[in-house]
């Protein structure tokens, strides 16, 4: 075991000091490896800042480049509130027009006479119409509450119904349609009386016999329908048979589509499908369509219906009056054989109805001037086809002509070039940031006491002049590519052709601007000529961003396309450039950090080894003075003895 020894006691030297330093120097390649890393960590905050700003552009240019960007979105307003509202769709023209609201549409609206409280009403049924809408209703008789519970429960597609009590002895009801318009006038079918005797009606008059009107197929066309479903719609042996012109037997888990005699859809019409008294089965449901034109082509409507006395009833002209069927679709879903030996339209007379007690509303069609045309409709709400492209809702009748102003809305499009923009300049500014140098003001990473720099605090306080990312070719590449993209001129084929950002108003700065503020690359508005342009030709602006030339409903050019394409590489989290850049910095931080690891076990050894050599050496020299000091006390000691 070693003597112990205090440090320099022998040699007269500070061996602790002495070795701190040989540790220290011995420690260099460590400080190295820390200071690279806080280098990588700041390089991996500057390419994370990067990507984070490319992804915004990237957003805010994809705002400007789909289909659905509201370069085209149009503002209906007039000049006195209160009167109209509109909504115009893409298609509306800009255009100034007069508007007078001569008479709102209403609902109708009627009210009994008094009834005495404890009235009793007979049993029986009685039927209620508006529109195309009638509501058979059956009542087993009772007092005036239950046939307001009957009222509410089988008539509230039809009707709002009300009782009020008037006085101590009597109620009245109250009935409005729920549709507005003439043509939603309240008509009451009563034959036995029931709302007679309730005060809403007097006496009944008998519905007109209805007009049946037979469909006549053409049995060379029928065709197999959704074959994927019904699957044995090609087999021979389940072909559907026909019955006489409008009638045809349909075998188990079969659909066909039957083209018809082209037949007009009436008023209150719909179509009846009857099953043959001594069919095999009749379904509980049986699926039944129709084809029919509309101005925008041909529709189709398909329903599961069901049974009813063997009969299935559509109620057609709820979504195709006055329009004509083309096709009739019916499908059998069970496993047994249907005979349906009677498909026709049945179309009710016209009904006069019992004679109403009281009518608070008459019903009235909406009647205004467009421009000094008149024009009536059923409604109020929701009028889309008074004027190309826009839905007009009355509120109240004018004493005077509106104008009614039907304008492109440019704020939305000023707003989204604008948010572009300031995130193309954000970028530029960045990007321009980290790449360049003032020798004055670059942070360096040495120091002169070896102490570690705080990089990243001295990088975020300077970092227009740190030039982090110095050189980089990804980053000058990005600033050159976007550039190019946002100067370049783009194709157009529609008038007037803005073919450079600069027709609309956009661009590095005006005739006469600094040619430093110009190489910079940042982008100006003038608001003034982009909302010119924005008001009066949207859609040539829509293609100067984004444009499809192929007619592929894709997007291939234009000024948002190409900056797209550009800053792709920069945005992706997973295999991006970007992303590939701070991998590198991490993998590089994180071998130094194994090398630092290792390297300290080292300096730990090699102190030990020192402290070790030091150890004998003091010992040694403690040694050798203490031999050399006996040999001097002895050679003294012999001389005074001689």
């Amino acid at each position: 075991m070693p003597a112990y020894t205090i440090s320099g006691l022998s040699s007269g030297q500070n061996t602790n000091d002495i070795i701190r330093k040989l540790v220290e120097l011995e420690a260099k390649p460590l400080k190295r490896w820390e200071k690279e890393n806080e280098y990588q960590k700041i390089q991996i905050k500057a390419w994370a800042e990067l990507r984070n700003l490319s992804i915004n552009l990237q957003i805010k240019t994809k705002n400007l480049t789909s289909f659905t960007a509201p370069f085209s979105t149009k503002k209906v307003s007039a000049n006195e509130e209160g009167y109209i509202t509109g909504e115009a769709n893409r298609n509306a023209k800009s255009a100034k027009q007069q508007i007078e609201i001569v008479k709102l549409a209403t609902k109708h609206k009627i009210a009994g006479n008094k009834i005495p409280l404890d009235t009793t009403l007979p049993a029986g049924s009685f039927s209620i119409l508006s529109k195309d809408k009638r509501a058979d209703i059956n009542f087993q008789g009772g007092k005036l509450e239950d046939l307001q519970d009957k009222l509410r429960s089988f008539g509230s597609q039809i009707i709002k119904s009300s009782l009020m009590k008037v006085d101590n002895d009597n109620m009245v009801f109250a009935i409005n349609a729920l549709q507005f318009g003439k043509d939603a006038e309240l008509k009451f079918l009563d034959p036995n009386g029931i709302l007679q005797t309730a005060g809403l009606v007097g006496g009944n008059v008998p519905e007109p016999p209805a007009k049946i009107s037979s469909v006549q197929f053409n049995f060379s066309g029928i065709t197999p329908n959704q074959n994927e479903k019904y699957t044995n719609n090609q087999k021979p042996e389940f072909a559907a048979t026909p019955i006489g012109t409008s009638g045809v037997t349909l075998k188990g888990n079969t659909s066909f589509l039957i083209p018809t005699e082209k037949i007009r859809v009436e008023k209150q019409s719909s179509l009846e499908v009857v099953a043959a008294p001594n069919s095999n089965t009749v379904p509980d449901y049986l699926g039944v369509g129709v084809y029919y034109e509309t101005k925008e082509g041909e529709k189709s409507k398909f329903e599961n219906v069901q049974s009813k006395n063997g009969k299935y009833v559509v109620n057609v002209s709820t979504f195709a009056r006055d329009l004509l069927i083309t096709k009739i679709v019916l499908a059998n879903s069970g496993d047994g054989e249907v005979a349906l030996n009677d498909i026709h339209l049945h179309i009710p007379g016209e009904i006069q109805g019992a004679t109403i007690n009281s009518s608070i509303t008459p019903p009235e069609d909406a009647k205004f001037k467009i421009d000094g045309i008149e024009v009536t409709r059923d409604t109020n709400e929701n009028i889309k086809d008074a004027i190309d492209g826009v839905s007009l809702t009355l509120l109240k009748e004018s004493t005077t002509p509106l104008t009614l102003d039907i304008a492109t809305e440019t704020s939305k499009g000023i707003v989204l070039v604008k948010e572009f923009v300031d995130a193309y300049n954000e970028l530029m500014k960045y990007s321009k940031e980290i790449s360049s140098v003032n020798k004055d003001g670059k942070v360096d990473l040495s120091t002169a006491d070896e102490s570690p720099a705080d990089i990243s605090a001295d990088y975020w306080n300077k970092k227009t002049k740190s030039g982090i990312l110095s050189g980089d070719n990804a980053v000058i590449r990005l600033m050159v590519g976007l550039k190019n993209a946002s100067s370049a001129s783009y194709p157009s084929s529609t008038d007037p052709r803005y073919k450079v950002l600069s027709d609309i108003g956009v661009s590095t700065g005006e005739l006469g601007s600094n040619w430093k503020q110009i190489q910079d690359g940042h982008l100006k508005i003038e608001e003034a000529i982009l909302s010119v342009a924005l008001n009066d030709h949207p859609e040539s602006i829509r293609e100067l961003f984004a444009s499809d030339n192929n007619n592929d409903s894709r997007v291939d050019d234009g000024v948002g396309v190409a900056i797209l394409e550009h800053i792709k590489p920069y945005t992706q989290l997973s295999s991006g450039l970007v992303s590939s850049k701070i991998k590198l910095a991490e993998n590089t931080i994180g071998e130094n950090s194994k090398k630092s690891k290792d390297y300290e076990s080292h300096l730990v050894s090699y102190e030990k080894k020192l402290k070790q050599k030091y150890l004998n050496m003091e010992q040694g020299v403690g040694k050798n003075k203490a031999v050399g000091n006996y040999l001097k006390n002895t050679f003294n000691q012999s001389r005074k003895d001689d």
